[in-house]
């Protein structure tokens, strides 16, 4: 079957609720088309490349495909990596400017300054859409995943960078709290280093209070919007998933039993934001693919999800294998689609997917020691480390 459109311009098209982002920097996204036009094949270069030029236009933004874009501190860090010519120079002018400042802050004005540059690119967006589209999500450090005073100052000043900045927070207890005051103050949020419904529920509702704290005191929020995180790839591949699994003999290498899980958080999540009136948005990430159905390589993580009210952010390797994969497969509308009840029933015995799946499974004092939110959160932390290395040998 041969399609005109791309395979991401055919999953938006199924629903105007259905928004596409970019996870990774705006300003990465030349280069990396570049790259993967040149390792193609000869014969489809000029078709992808007019899916490429649609899928984010350079010179009107705002009819793009991409409606958004979320960063991350590995993210920011392979920024360098992708255009170090361009970003080098702005490292050496920070140090020459800033001689006294710490590695930590000289590597922080750094993370900004990316950001600032990278935002600039989706301004058109924002305002051609009234402000509904557009948003660059920026990420507090993750090493102050409890620390609620540094995560609100930190916080307001990235969203100083821009109108069109929406502040990444982690959905720890402290992070939550944080997002509440952030959304009193009429700040665009996303919550990060979130994998359950408990997590998600919580976000949502400080959402609320926090709007209606703001709406009292006669904040402006016709800028403003709020995302909440799922991070499917991470919640299932926790080895604490897999070890319990195996216990009461669920087969977690069974990639139709592991992809449902993070699809059944997910559409739980969504029913619960439709019903209770929430104005939070799901925004999924870290797709992965499998499984394979006869013979064929599916991404459940994406094509499920068709048509559903959510925003689905995704890397450049992401982006590059769901075009190649979908490229002559139809994507069909799973709108309200349920899990399996024999696939549910198996996964109900594992206490780490009740945890998550159960609307109250656990304690907003629990969200920061659970396995996916200890792993993700360190390796943020070492990524932000790995930014500092950089900026160091500039």
């Amino acid at each position: 079957m041969t399609f005109d459109k791309s395979p991401l311009e055919r999953l938006q098209a199924i629903s105007d609720d259905f928004e596409v982002w970019w996870d990774s920097s705006p300003l990465v996204y030349s280069a990396w088309t570049e790259k993967f036009l040149a390792e193609l094949p000869a014969e489809k270069r000029a078709k992808y490349a007019d899916w490429l030029q649609k899928l984010y236009n350079e010179k009107k933004p705002e009819d793009s495909v991409i409606r958004g874009v979320t960063t991350n501190p590995r993210l920011t860090r392979e920024t360098l990596d992708w255009i170090p010519e361009t970003c080098k120079p702005w490292i050496k002018e920070i140090k020459e400017k800033h001689p006294g400042a710490s590695l930590e802050e000289q590597a922080w004005m750094t993370y900004t300054k990316i950001t600032s540059e990278g935002v600039k690119k989706y301004m058109p967006m924002f305002e051609q859409s009234n402000y509904k589209y557009g948003h660059v999500s920026a990420q507090v450090d993750p090493r102050l995943i409890t620390d609620t005073r540094e995560m609100l100052r930190q916080g307001v000043g990235l969203k100083a960078i821009s109108p069109n900045i929406m502040v990444k927070s982690p959905a720890t207890k402290q992070g939550v709290y944080n997002i509440m005051l952030l959304t009193a103050l009429g700040i665009p949020t996303n919550a990060t280093v979130c994998f359950t419904v408990p997590q998600i529920l919580a976000v949502a509702n400080a959402v609320r209070i926090g709007k209606e704290l703001g709406q009292a005191n006669g904040v402006d929020y016709s800028q403003w919007r709020s995302v909440i995180t799922m991070m499917l790839g991470r919640f299932e591949e926790a080895k604490e998933f897999k070890e319990q699994a195996a216990a009461v003999g669920v087969d977690m290498d069974d990639l139709e039993i592991r992809h449902w899980a993070g699809l059944a958080v997910c559409k739980k999540s969504i029913r619960i934001l439709e019903q209770e009136g929430f104005e939070s948005k799901l925004l999924l990430c870290s797709a992965r693919p499998g499984p394979t159905v006869d013979n064929k390589l599916k991404v459940w993580h994406i094509e499920k999800m068709a048509g559903e009210p959510i925003v689905y952010t995704m890397n450049p390797d992401m982006i590059g294998d769901f075009m190649k994969l979908y490229e002559e497969e139809p994507i069909e509308n799973h709108k309200g689609e349920d899990i399996p009840d024999d696939i549910l029933a198996q996964l109900m015995k594992v206490p780490y997917f009740r945890e998550g799946y159960e609307a109250y499974g656990m304690t907003a004092e629990e969200f920061v020691n659970y396995s996916p939110s200890v792993t993700t959160a360190k390796g943020f932390a070492g990524d932000m480390r790995l930014l500092e290395e950089f900026v160091e040998k500039v």
